[in-house]
């Protein structure tokens, strides 16, 4: 069922509007993202927030009496909100909201669902909860895990690929977090001396860099897809039995520019230097591609199209059972897990993700449209004076990359159609146009993706702030870049919604 495409709501106010645990303020203009970004907010942001980017009104006041813990650090709250928040723990806001409903004496339970009539309220009319959260996590293990509901039938392309080797957690970066743990507690602890570095392959989840920029983090090497040389030459300092680096990482494809590594030749370097690659299938979708049999780990934000409403957290970590690695992955998980994924966030992210495999088919189809269209209005296209440089979809960058990691078992979920994912970006040929063009776009704007409704985000500046954008565009992220993670509204209202901005943009621009 397609959604309406709406504006977005007043500045700091909730996205979409009135709906419980979403994690999305609104945030209309430019220089909001950039307060956002400076760390200024709290100035402005109500109703909710991103759990892990702020203190969601529901843990100001936790009661006691339940199990909530509290620890105490000698460091400076900035540099414990920093682990807060790169580390992906932390407290479930829809817990909090349980605890406080419980101190006024409130014994329903509750799920925290959008209330009747409002944005989302008809998609929980068609779905109920399961009677368990151990049901839903076994359910969503399965989903995870390739398993197609109805089917005995596993799209992953792996052999024993199984729910058991399914880690889940309370987000997709405490996943990130966990993978980096599990190298140093499986492969490190030999050497408690061990400081190698990681390496990325062109550009990761930005939170990712931060987390490994925290004090005590042994960093990393950046690496693309044009210095895959330089990469294997520093392979080649190391021996078998300590490779030069603890393990290759890199998304599939990236964001923002949603690039495409070449996953046969990293296969090959991890299988000749004897390290693991990582992969975070977030934006590609593990319906739209096949990666597990590259990767030794692959991990995933559940947060994102998996969910779809925007209004819970979650993570994932699956572990390749064929992976040299394996044995020595397994024992540790097994060892360390410890499952603090809360029972109120299951329940509501297997709901939404039952229909996870129509929104892939939906959103591959609208994105598209979309990049097409601008492809055509570009720069890059062939449009001479465009204020639009370029479009950044994976039809149009490194395609032979992913077309190689094509699922040719996608028809088994019920996807009509082969498709590139949700997730584009457009860069501008001035910054003055690319605040005109986001300034005015008639949809919802803020942070995230892979939502059902379609989100416009200033990617750069709200991911980076001034001091280091600097180094963003030395890593080639430009600060006149917009994202679009495209929904499931009606293409033509989403084109049009587009086409109309760029108009804007176009027609400012000239009279300039």
């Amino acid at each position: 069922m397609a959604v309406p495409l709406e504006p977005t709501p007043p500045r700091g106010l909730s996205v979409p509007p009135h709906i419980p645990h979403t994690v999305i303020n609104s945030l209309p203009s430019w220089e909001d993202n950039i307060l956002c970004c400076i760390g200024r907010g709290d100035e402005f942001l109500r109703e909710t927030t991103y759990p892990r980017f702020g203190i969601h009104p529901f843990l100001c006041k936790p009661p006691p009496g339940h199990q909530i813990f509290a620890v105490l650090f000698t460091a400076e709250r900035n540099a414990v909100h920093k682990f807060y928040t790169f580390s992906g723990n932390g407290l479930s806001p829809r817990l909090a909201e349980v605890c406080l409903l419980r101190r006024a004496g409130d014994l329903r339970p509750t799920l925290g669902l959008p209330p009747a009539g409002s944005y989302f309220s008809e998609y929980y009319k068609r779905h109920s909860p399961l009677n368990s959260a151990e049901d839903a996590k076994r359910v969503i293990r399965a989903r995870v895990a390739g398993m197609v509901d109805g089917f005995d039938e596993n799209i992953r392309g792996v052999p024993g690929a199984s729910p058991d080797d399914v880690y889940l957690f309370a987000s997709g970066m405490q996943a990130i977090w966990r993978s980096h743990k599990l190298l140093a507690g499986a492969l490190g602890s030999k050497d408690s001396r061990d400081t190698r570095k990681v390496a990325h392959v062109n550009f990761i989840y930005c939170d990712s860099y931060k987390f490994l920029e925290l004090p005590n983090s042994t960093g990393y090497h950046f690496f693309t897809n044009e210095t895959l040389d330089e990469l294997e030459a520093l392979l080649e300092t190391g021996t078998p039995e300590r490779p030069a680096i603890r393990a290759l990482f890199t998304d599939f494809p990236g964001n923002p520019h949603l690039r495409s590594p070449d996953m046969k030749r990293l296969r090959g370097l991890a299988d000749r230097y004897n390290l693991p690659l990582i992969v975070d299938e977030t934006v590609g979708g593990y319906i739209n591609v096949q990666l597990l049999p590259y990767c030794d780990v692959v991990v995933s934000s559940l947060t994102k199209l998996f969910s779809g409403n925007a209004n819970v957290l979650g993570g994932a970590m699956m572990l390749n059972p064929t992976s040299r690695f394996y044995a020595e992955f397994k024992a540790r998980m097994e060892a360390t897990y410890e499952d603090s994924f809360f029972e109120g966030d299951a329940l509501v992210l297997e709901m939404n993700s039952r229909e996870y495999a129509q929104r892939v088919a939906i959103t591959n189809h609208n994105a598209e449209k979309l990049a097409d269209m601008l492809y055509r209005r570009s720069v890059l296209g062939g449009i001479k004076g465009s204020v639009l440089q370029a479009v950044h979809y994976p039809k149009y960058r490194t395609r032979e990359n992913f077309d190689r990691c094509r699922n040719p078992l996608a028809g088994k979920t019920g996807l009509p159609a082969f498709g590139y994912g949700y997730l584009l970006s457009a860069t501008f040929t001035s910054l003055e146009a690319a605040k005109i063009f986001y300034s005015a776009l008639g949809c919802f704007k803020g942070s995230t993706l892979g939502t059902t409704f379609t989100l416009a985000t200033a990617f750069t500046v709200i991911a980076y702030p001034p001091e280091r954008m600097e180094w963003a565009e030395e890593h080639g992220v430009e600060e006149c870049l917009v994202r679009f993670s495209v929904g499931v509204e009606d293409t033509e209202s989403i084109l049009k919604c587009v086409s109309d901005a760029l108009d804007v943009a176009e027609r400012e621009s000239r009279n300039d």
